[in-house]
């Protein structure tokens, strides 16, 4: 039964199957019933998905700040990492990633009620890494943070 699960994609669906899935109940809507209880807290919006390529969107909201009333580092991180795990699940792999590293440089600050858009963009898939970017702008085009992230194959299983 393990393996069987296993060999199931995103949310139980049969590999080959994901990207339609995630285009026809996410792409252009709100978040909310992601595999992601962080990414859910997040409320970003699917704006588009390709195979390798995500993009998303997220307002800044007081709970997401700094005392200096911008985003926290580790806020920004978080939506740089839902993008990439984004762009992962698109891949329709068998396999289940989990992050190996996570390199980002933090750019410009953005303002709580400001929105910002995150665009991930899987560059390598080997036979046990990816490897992904993902830059964050603000909505004026401004790039506020870019990130690099490595991925490895895991055998863990979903919760």
């Amino acid at each position: 039964m393990k393996f069987e699960f296993y060999k199931m994609g995103y949310k139980g669906i049969p590999p080959g199957g994901v990207l339609k899935y995630l285009k026809e109940n996410y792409e252009g809507k709100e978040v909310k019933d992601s595999r992601s209880p962080a990414g859910n807290w997040l409320e970003i919006t699917l704006e588009s998905i390709e195979k390798g390529h995500a993009v998303l969107t997220a307002n800044v909201r007081k709970e997401m700040t700094n005392p200096y009333g911008n985003i926290h580092g580790g806020m920004m991180s978080l939506v740089i990492d839902e993008a990439i795990g984004w762009a992962v699940v698109s891949l329709d792999v068998e396999q289940h990633y989990t992050s190996l590293t996570l390199n980002l440089d933090f750019l410009y600050a953005i303002k709580e009620g400001h929105r910002l858009r995150a665009e991930a963009n899987v560059l390598r898939v080997g036979k046990k890494i990816i490897n992904v970017e993902c830059h964050v702008y603000d909505m004026e085009g401004r790039i506020l943070a870019r990130a690099n992230s490595n991925l490895i194959v895991t055998h863990m299983e979903f919760s």
